[in-house]
């Protein structure tokens, strides 16, 4: 697929995804479908044709999204983000990557890192976003 594809294909699950999000909405202020929040999740449910479609929207475009970001992943030559000007390839430098990343289930922080100090940072960061949650929650109560 070219870049001018893949454009279409990115343009065509976005407004999939956006329809399909509008109808849902549209079904909720009309009255023909409900939202409910279970535990930190929304959930929507209704018995309209508009909330089916919407719903259905919203699948295809999820799939479309992630079709277009495989089918351009799989594009991609190694050769060719080696040429690219502005690429620095971390062997060149002789820098070693680091990456990390957090989850948040609940109240929960799950931590990780490719080496124990970020896994530590990220874990130091879910900590704090925890507090400064509970901590608003609560002032909220007075």
């Amino acid at each position: 697929m070219n870049g001018e594809g893949l454009r279409f294909s990115a343009v065509i699950s976005m407004g999939l995804l956006a329809s399909g999000v509008a109808l849902v909405a549209g079904s909720v202020a009309s009255g023909e479908a409900e939202v409910s929040l279970v535990v930190i999740f929304p959930v929507f449910s209704g018995s309209s044709a508009y909330f089916l479609l919407g719903t259905l929207l919203i699948v295809a475009g999820m799939l479309g999204g992630l079709l277009t970001l495989w089918t351009t992943a799989s594009e991609v030559p190694p050769a060719r983000a080696r040429e690219s000007p502005g690429v620095k390839r971390v062997e060149d430098a002789g820098e070693k990557s680091t990456i990390g990343g957090l989850v948040l289930i609940g109240p929960v922080p799950i931590a990780f890192g490719s080496n124990p100090r970020i896994a530590y940072a990220m874990l130091g960061l879910g900590v704090a976003i925890v507090l400064i949650v509970l901590s608003l929650f609560l002032l909220s109560l007075l």
